[in-house]
């Protein structure tokens, strides 16, 4: 149930700041100094600036998220409880937000995915606080990386 009112709670946070914000134009040219997460410069490069813009946000909320997470009653209790999280957020965002469709930038879920994969792993194991500042961390540089 906690999931879900996360979930909830993301998507709805997430939707009204897009709502606040000025529509985006083409794409832009993209300095590569920015790029904290090598592996993301590729995509970056092909994405519209709206997407880009918009998946930086959605980063930029899962960090602060996972990072006010409360220890004593956890709203994001377990590994795989976050990737859910993680995977929900791209979904609500990329086809919710977006309206766009699987693969528009081909391997660029399969990427995110594999970086929180290999941060955090993907056991059925509770959160710590350390694996929790590795996600928040995480989720900050791919923000980083999409601006």
């Amino acid at each position: 149930m906690n999931r879900l009112v996360l979930c909830i709670a993301l998507a709805s946070a997430f939707f009204f700041y897009r709502q606040a914000q000025p529509p985006a134009g083409p794409v832009a040219p993209v300095a590569p100094e920015t790029v904290v997460v090598p592996s993301l410069a590729k995509y970056r490069s092909q994405m519209t600036v709206e997407d880009r813009t918009a998946l930086a946000q959605c980063y930029e909320i899962l960090a602060k998220s996972v990072a006010a997470n409360p220890v004593d009653d956890p709203v994001i209790p377990s590994v795989a409880a976050l990737n859910d999280v993680h995977r929900a957020a791209l979904l609500f965002v990329w086809r919710g937000v977006l309206g766009n469709e699987p693969g528009k930038y081909e391997g660029l879920r399969e990427e995110l995915e594999g970086l929180v994969k290999d941060a955090i792993g993907e056991a059925d194991v509770p959160l710590n606080p350390a694996v929790q500042k590795d996600a928040a961390t995480l989720f900050t540089n791919i923000a980083r990386s999409l601006r």
